[in-house]
């Protein structure tokens, strides 16, 4: 008759661990959930915030705007060209 007894008993024990463990998980994935979730609104942030930036990088690298930002600086266009794939001369003759 104790042997019965000791079984119920140990299947209780084991039933109660078992729940536990459980609850355990559960409350770890939850809690795991919600930081996923922030990780990803912060994911999401980030790569608007990579567009915008590379947007802003290309309007600023364009030619035009450097055009506009040297003549605002005082530069002026270079009216002679100069070739340095062709020797130049030693002394000018005169």
């Amino acid at each position: 008759m104790k042997k019965p007894i000791l079984i119920l008993s140990l299947l209780g024990c084991i039933i109660v661990v078992l729940a536990l463990v459980r609850i355990t998980l559960v409350n770890s994935i939850s809690t795991n959930g919600i930081k996923l979730v922030d990780i990803q609104n912060q994911i999401g942030a980030y790569k608007k915030q990579n567009e915008l930036l590379k947007e802003k990088y290309l309007m600023a690298a364009a030619y035009t705007s450097i055009s506009a930002k040297a003549e605002s600086l005082g530069f002026v266009p270079v009216k002679s060209q100069v070739d340095l794939s062709a020797p130049m001369p030693l002394a000018r003759a005169q």
